[in-house]
């Protein structure tokens, strides 16, 4: 019987079977307070699996450190031979305090401040992804200033299609160049010049669950390349990422299958054509982890106004963002994790803490008829872009603990944080000096 409850959470919140139990969800909850992250340390070597499988062989895996960057994280990944894709120095220190070697990050961003380019230089990382003509220069005078070579890539911002969101992260966007200036940087290059530029990078857009998409994302990228690569032939092709996990109670995983053939077939096929043997690079963040990841809270109050169910909760969207009410709609991985209920569910509306309307976790999500004060949630696929992406100091609020579950061991990774804790960090004038 406990064996089938727990599959019953597990499905309620979009994990596969076995997952952490109910039982022990509740007492880590009982242990570190709610509201907490918990992440399984099993389902993310899982996820990085299954996306490896379905890559060339030997084709680097960049992890996105923006989709979590909790260090036990980001050492997890980098034990398994993945890289990393950075977007600031403070997350190239992370990665590189977790061990991942230099020769495995790259670096991305469109506005990288001479600090962060300066980070990126001394630490030899395997290639800055440029964004533009003036990042070009900025990069080649301070890597001269450090007597210093440096690798290279050109992101490029491939034109709008019906399988891109315009205005997004291609055509017209803040991200990357077109092919006119990528030749002209390329035919600009001087043979003393301290770049090496090693290649092509791309991203086309975030979190897609359909695979023809990927598929004409990818393609468009690679008819890019093969028009560049007359220019300059590629070592390195990073196709980037966008590869999607569910998150909505109604989401389809995505099927591998139809990217996996693609990139083994026509790419490859189209690159030897070409006379091209480039490594094959892809990026990817919230496939790796949101799956991974469990929020749990505990409900402080029910009640009923005007024949809809209300419930409140110690937790809320300034720690998990996405789960706002003002992201699409609330449609919620959300189970009970306490007892079982005999009777029937109903449906109520799940609210945080917050002093405002948006601050609605789920909407009519069918939950037990006696859910009372006390009860524990668990809201699943909350492992990507949730606690470090999220309004942590809102209202005065801690911050959550993050635990990580990795079979029998249980490690807290980030502690609570009081909000008396925060303040401490914070200047308020004095006002008998200034009299």
């Amino acid at each position: 019987m406990a064996e089938r409850l727990d599959r019953d959470v597990a499905a309620a919140i979009g994990l596969p079977a076995p997952a952490i139990s109910r039982a022990r969800f509740e007492r880590l909850a009982a242990h570190h307070g709610t509201p907490c992250f918990v992440y399984d340390g099993a389902a993310m070597r899982a996820a990085a699996c299954q996306l490896l499988a379905a890559l060339p062989a030997g084709a680097p895996l960049f992890y996105a450190i923006k989709a979590n960057p909790n260090p036990a994280v980001v050492r997890l990944f980098g034990a398994m031979g993945l890289g990393a894709e950075v977007a600031s120095r403070g997350e190239l220190a992370l990665a590189l305090a977790a061990g991942i070697a230099p020769g495995r990050i790259v670096f991305s961003g469109p506005a990288k401040t001479d600090a962060d380019i300066t980070a990126a230089v001394a630490a030899g990382i395997l290639a800055v992804q440029i964004e533009s003509p003036d990042e070009v220069e900025r990069l080649r005078v301070i890597a001269a200033s450090q007597n210093r070579r440096v690798g290279v890539t050109l992101r490029l911002d491939i034109p709008a299609t019906q399988a891109a969101r315009r205005g997004g992260w291609v055509g017209d966007s803040a991200f990357g160049m077109d092919e006119a200036a990528a030749i002209t940087i390329l035919s600009d290059q001087a043979p003393a010049s301290p770049l090496d530029i090693i290649g092509f990078h791309n991203h086309q857009a975030s979190g897609s669950l359909v695979a023809d998409d990927h598929v004409a994302r990818f393609g468009a990228f690679l008819e890019a390349v093969l028009r560049l690569s007359r220019h300059r032939k590629p070592l390195l092709v990073n196709f980037g990422g966008g590869f999607g996990a569910p998150f909505y109670a109604d989401d389809a995983p995505l099927d591998l299958g139809p990217i996996a053939a693609f990139l083994r077939g026509p790419v490859r096929a189209a690159l030897a054509e070409a006379g091209l043997s480039p490594q094959l690079g892809f990026e990817a963040g919230r496939y790796l982890v949101r799956c991974a990841g469990t929020y749990l809270c505990r409900v402080v109050a029910v009640k009923t106004t005007h024949g809809r169910r209300f419930a409140a909760l110690d937790g809320g969207s300034h720690h998990v963002a996405s789960l706002s009410g003002t992201l699409r709609f609330l449609r919620r991985q959300v189970a009970v994790a306490g007892p079982p209920r005999a009777g029937a569910s109903l449906p109520i509306e799940l609210c945080g803490p917050l002093c405002t309307p948006t601050d609605r976790l789920a909407s009519a999500v069918p939950l037990p008829a006696d859910l009372a004060p006390g009860d524990l949630l668990v809201f699943g696929n909350c492992g990507a872009y949730a606690r470090q992406a999220s309004a942590l100091n809102f209202l005065g609020h801690d911050w959550p603990p993050e635990i990580l579950v990795d079979g029998a061991r249980e490690t807290l990774v980030a502690r609570r944080v009081r909000f008396e804790e925060v303040l401490a960090l914070q200047a308020v004038p004095d006002d008998r000096a200034a009299s």
